[in-house]
């Protein structure tokens, strides 16, 4: 074994990576070993723990899970069919990243059909659904970063705000386009820009409860391209700083390894 070997096989994974497997119970009860670990990369991934071309590496994984390679390759199969990592040189797999025009044009698609799913629902809101989303604005009121607790209850804001709208269909499309560009909004998240999100999701039930949900799907709308001016915002900053001069949350972090 080379030496570059031998450091990435004692290399350790970084448990914070999977900070959300401590308390979301959806990852807890999986049927098997593999879909456990498929689960649980899954969400890292969309959580925005693992950067794009990030590596997967197989010996590292086993070794924090505590299992053989063997469940680790199939879970890795998983999330290959599903386009979240990809194989290249040397058997190695990476994470599989989106461009800025992607990422913008699959948020430009949510904010039409979200705000189209809001204006469904209206049909068949009731006042416990208000109940709801005003108890989710002051749960998130409380949460002062972008961790995995803003991105469950940010999630749980938006699906109670379609939920009535009984169209499985385009709810399921939407919650897609949602998993696969979470990452990049997180990343680009700012305090000031959680705090916007956060008073956006008010105006947002304010509408609501003066019943003008037209208004509230504008607002919605507008909240989703906000994220997306964020993130352009954020990947045109890292752009313009010269070389060798990246801040350390800027840089691409080289694989798993440390």
């Amino acid at each position: 074994m080379d030496q570059s070997n031998q450091k990435r096989t004692k290399a350790k994974i970084s448990s914070h990576k999977f900070d959300r497997m401590q308390w979301d119970p959806g990852l807890r009860e999986r049927k098997t070993m593999t879909d456990y670990l498929a689960a649980s990369l899954r969400t890292a991934i969309y959580d925005g723990q693992f950067a794009d071309d990030e590596e997967l590496n197989q010996v590292e994984l086993a070794e924090f899970f505590g299992v053989s390679r063997v469940p680790i390759r199939e879970a890795l199969r998983q999330l290959q069919a599903e386009g979240l990592v990809q194989n290249i040189a040397h058997h190695r797999t990476v994470v599989a990243g989106l461009t800025l025009p992607q990422i913008l044009e699959a948020l430009e698609m949510r904010a039409v059909v979200e705000s189209h799913l809001l204006r469904k629902a209206a049909l068949n809101f009731e006042k416990i659904d208000l109940d709801r989303l005003r108890k989710i604005c002051q749960e998130t009121d409380l949460i002062k970063d972008y961790g995995s607790r803003w991105v469950v209850k940010n999630w749980e804001f938006h699906r109670a705000l379609y939920g009535r709208s009984s169209s499985q269909t385009m709810i399921d499309a939407v919650e897609r386009i949602q998993l696969n560009v979470e990452r990049y909004a997180r990343r680009a998240g700012t305090t000031e820009r959680l705090r916007q999100a956060a008073a956006e999701h008010w105006q947002i039930v304010k509408a609501i409860e003066r019943k003008d949900f037209t208004k509230a799907a504008d607002l919605l709308e507008r909240h989703i391209v906000h994220t997306g001016e964020e993130i352009r915002r954020a990947r045109e900053k890292v752009g313009s700083l010269p070389s060798g001069k990246l801040r350390n949350k800027d840089r691409k972090r080289p694989a798993i390894r440390k």
